[in-house]
C-alpha cells in the first residue's frame, strides 16, 4: 500500500541559536519540521522549498525533495532563548516562491502552506483537487533585516474550497487579528490555535476541543510546524478529529522533549 504523501512548502532557514551562553547553527524552517510531523504521522514529505549556497547543512533521508530554487544567500534566523522565552530577529532575508515557476506538484495527497516570513503568496495557490493546511506564522509576522520579527494585522485571506486546516499560536492569532469566523468562512474546516507548553484547541463549526499538555520539555523550536504536519497527515490519512488531536497532543509532548531527535524513537 502507498505511503500517504504530503507536501511542504516553505523556505529552509539558518538559525544561529543563542541559548545558555552558547551560540550554534542548525537547519530549521518548515521543511524540517512539518516533514519530521508528517513522517512520524506515518506520511512521506515533499518539500517545495528555496536554499541558499550558504545553507550546508545534511537532511534527513526522509525528507523528499520535489523542488527547490537556487539562491547565494539563505534566509537566516537569530534565535536567544532565555527562560523558556524566545526572540527572534531576521539576519538575512530570503527570496520568495514563486508557485508558478514549481510546476505539477506531482503525486501528492494534500499541501501544507508554511511560510516563514511572506516567501509565499496564497492567491497564487492554485490547486484545487487535494486539501490544504496553511500555517499563519510566516503570514502574519513583519520581517525586517536586523530587526526583531513583529506581526502585521492581516485583513484578506483568499477563499479556497480545499482549506482543510489552519495552525497559529496564540501570539499570531491575536496579533494578526486572525478571527476564527473568519478562517471558516474563507474555506478552514479546523483550526488549531496553539499556546506553547498549554497545550492547543482545535475549532470547528461545530465547537472546540482542547488538548491540555500534561508533561512538556524543553524544546523550543518548530513545535508548531511539527504538530501541524503530525495532526494535517492524520485528518488526511482519515483518522477522525478526536483521534489525531489526542495523537497529536502525545506526539507534540515527544517532540518537545527530544526535538528532532524524536524520529529514531518512533520508527
Amino acid at each position: 500500500m502507498r505511503k500517504i504523501s504530503i507536501g511542504i512548502m516553505g523556505s529552509y532557514t539558518i538559525d544561529e541559536i543563542h541559548e545558555n551562553n552558547i551560540i550554534y547553527e542548525k537547519a530549521g524552517g518548515s521543511p524540517i519540521y512539518s516533514s519530521l510531523g508528517v513522517y512520524i504521522a506515518g506520511g512521506e514529505p515533499h518539500v517545495y522549498s528555496i536554499k541558499g549556497e550558504d545553507f550546508k547543512f545534511e537532511l534527513p533521508d526522509y525528507i523528499k525533495e520535489d523542488f527547490i530554487l537556487k539562491t547565494k544567500n539563505n534566509l537566516k534566523f537569530e534565535i536567544i532563548i532565555n527562560n523558556g522565552k524566545r526572540t527572534l530577529k531576521l539576519k538575512s532575508p530570503g527570496s520568495k516562491i514563486d508557485f508558478n515557476k514549481i510546476g505539477p506538484l506531482g503525486n501528492i495527497d494534500g499541501l501544507i502552506i508554511n511560510p516563514v516570513c511572506n516567501e509565499i503568496d496564497l492567491d497564487q495557490i492554485n490547486v484545487l483537487n487535494i486539501p490544504l493546511a496553511v500555517d499563519f506564522q510566516g503570514i502574519v509576522r513583519k520581517c525586517e533585516t536586523g530587526k526583531e520579527i513583529t506581526y502585521k494585522e492581516i485583513n484578506y485571506i483568499p477563499y479556497k474550497p480545499n482549506y482543510m486546516v489552519a495552525h497559529a499560536n496564540i501570539e499570531e492569532k491575536n496579533n494578526g487579528k486572525l478571527d476564527i469566523k473568519k478562517l471558516l468562512d474563507v474555506g478552514f474546516k479546523e483550526i488549531i490555535i496553539s499556546y506553547g507548553d498549554l497545550g492547543f484547541e482545535i475549532y470547528n463549526k461545530n465547537g472546540v476541543l482542547k488538548e491540555t499538555v500534561e508533561n512538556r520539555g524543553n524544546y523550543e523550536v518548530g513545535n508548531g510546524d511539527f504538530l501541524l504536519g503530525f495532526y494535517f497527515t492524520l485528518r488526511v490519512k482519515g483518522v477522525k478529529i478526536e483521534e489525531a488531536a489526542r495523537l497529536s497532543k502525545l506526539a507534540s509532548q515527544k517532540f518537545s522533549i527530544y526535538g528532532p531527535n524524536l524520529q529514531p524513537l518512533l520508527s
